[in-house]
């Protein structure tokens, strides 16, 4: 049972003018805070939140009110001694009572800490400046604050900017300090990627137009350090993701600013990287690219840089899903599956086909138009062999882009596959591999269901003449 008694000796102590007292305090409200006593505790404090009526000020047995004792005490004990750091169990009991007064099942309530979060928001980005010691255990609270809707949007936007701009300059300057290399080192660096992520991911608002330029400039001067893959280089290019998805639309030309400083890590290690989540990580960079500098100038260069790679990760990628012989049968549900990854590979690779091809009949005849046919001419003679992973980006092309592209390209192909189709199948006869032979049906089911009006007479292996409708019912048969 928890009385206001109990709370009181904890907040006589917090009060005190000798750190000595303080420090008991917040060992006391510590015991209280773990252990079987702290649902109680929690419970005692949630309770007495709720009653509070709006704009009433917090009394002594609520959250808000020993949040922001707890704030002036830590405050005390940063600057009461200038030769040692504050002790870290201050920050630990802070960063506690934040977590447990926002547990529903303990307060019962929505947004408890609301009266005393502007507050709060700027206690952090005050510690987080000056205090070392304090890093992990308030960026913790922070990427917690973050997360609550209702509070962020109380953050004020000075406070935003300069926290975000604090953890970009954390992030770089660990970065580039070459000569530690030790464990704690890059797991500081990762926990300050991390909180530069949240803040990313939840600005108050929309961001600020005159932070733009340095975050871009920011992560142009992160890049510069970053050689090595791994889970510090993959959190980064998430976080460059995160903020295309947020502000790309307002950047222009500065998106690919942030390209140029990071392409160089992105291509040398897009072929070679075994790093699934990172991989990942650059196709979803690289649609958000392409999809952001349709309008730029240099999005064809874009286009044939990814074109290149795109390429050879789909032939890199081409083996055989599965394997069945012919007694078993083609278990169709095991044999499409694409995997997740698979899945925003073929989604880039369609994306990139369509940028490369879909003003190929309108482009002048000039080397922009060989590299359109040069990109028109591979697709058509990766499904003449029955790729399969070809194919499924086919797929994916005729069913995202197929109204907006030239229908002529979709006959060019399709004559491509009708001139090969009975070598295919052969082949997946001989070899009992029928992934290829799967979604090249796959692809001609999906182009049949388009392909509505008959709109040009192609040869096929009976070399009796037919619209697409016809042969795709003849494939099919």
């Amino acid at each position: 049972m928890v009385t206001s008694t109990d709370l009181q000796e904890i907040i006589s102590k917090l009060s005190s003018d000798k750190a000595k007292a303080r420090e008991e305090g917040i060992k006391l409200l510590c015991t209280w805070l773990e252990g079987e006593r702290s649902v109680a505790f929690c419970k005692f404090l949630g309770q007495n939140t709720a009653k509070l009526k709006p704009n009433e000020v917090p009394h002594s047995d609520t959250w808000p009110f020993l949040i922001t004792l707890l704030m002036r005490c830590i405050s005390s004990e940063i600057s009461g001694n200038k030769r040692r750091p504050p002790k870290i169990i201050f920050a630990k009991a802070l960063r506690v009572s934040v977590q447990r007064a926002e547990d529903v099942k303990f307060s019962g309530m929505l947004l408890p800490l609301l009266s005393a979060v502007k507050m709060l928001f700027s206690h952090v980005l005050d510690v987080l400046s000056n205090v070392q010691s304090f890093q992990s255990e308030y960026g913790i609270m922070l990427r917690h604050l973050l997360a609550v809707r209702g509070y962020r949007f109380h953050m004020r936007k000075r406070i935003y900017c300069n926290l975000l701009l604090l953890f970009m300059e954390k992030v770089e300057s660990s970065l580039s300090d070459k000569n530690n290399s030790q464990y704690n080192h890059k797991e500081e660096v990762f926990r300050h990627i991390l909180t530069l992520q949240s803040l990313l991911e939840n600005p108050p608002g929309d961001f600020p137009e005159t932070l733009r330029d340095d975050i871009v400039k920011g992560f142009v001067r992160i890049f510069s350090f970053v050689r090595d893959e791994g889970k510090i280089s993959r959190k980064l290019i998430e976080c460059i993701n995160t903020y295309l998805l947020k502000d790309g639309p307002n950047l222009g030309c500065q998106s690919l600013e942030i390209h140029d400083a990071i392409r160089h890590f992105i291509y040398s290690c897009w072929l070679t990287t075994h790093d699934r989540g990172l991989k990942d990580a650059l196709y979803f960079y690289a649609r958000l690219q392409l999809n952001l500098t349709r309008g730029a100038d240099d999005a064809s260069s874009l286009v044939e840089q990814l074109q290149d790679v795109i390429f050879k990760e789909l032939d890199q990628t081409n083996l055989p899903v599965s394997s069945v012989s012919r007694s078993d049968g083609i278990k169709d549900d095991k044999i499409v599956t694409l995997s997740s990854s698979q899945c925003g590979l073929v989604e880039l690779a369609a994306l990139v086909f369509y940028r490369a091809c879909v003003n190929i009949f309108k482009a002048p005849s000039t080397e922009k138009r060989i590299r359109r046919e040069h990109a028109a001419g591979s697709l058509k003679e990766a499904l003449m062999k029955g790729k399969w992973l070809w194919n499924a980006t086919f797929r994916y092309l005729i069913r995202n882009y197929y109204t907006r592209m030239n229908k002529d390209l979709f006959v060019y192909w399709f004559d491509g596959i009708c001139t090969s189709f009975e070598r295919i199948l052969n082949d997946a006869n001989m070899g009992h591999t029928y992934d290829g032979l799967l979604w090249t049906l796959r692809s001609l089911q999906r182009l049949s269901c388009v392909l509505l009006l008959p709109v040009s007479r192609v040869e096929i292996p009976s070399r009796t003449s037919y619209n697409l409708n016809e042969a795709c019912i003849f494939l099919f048969l």
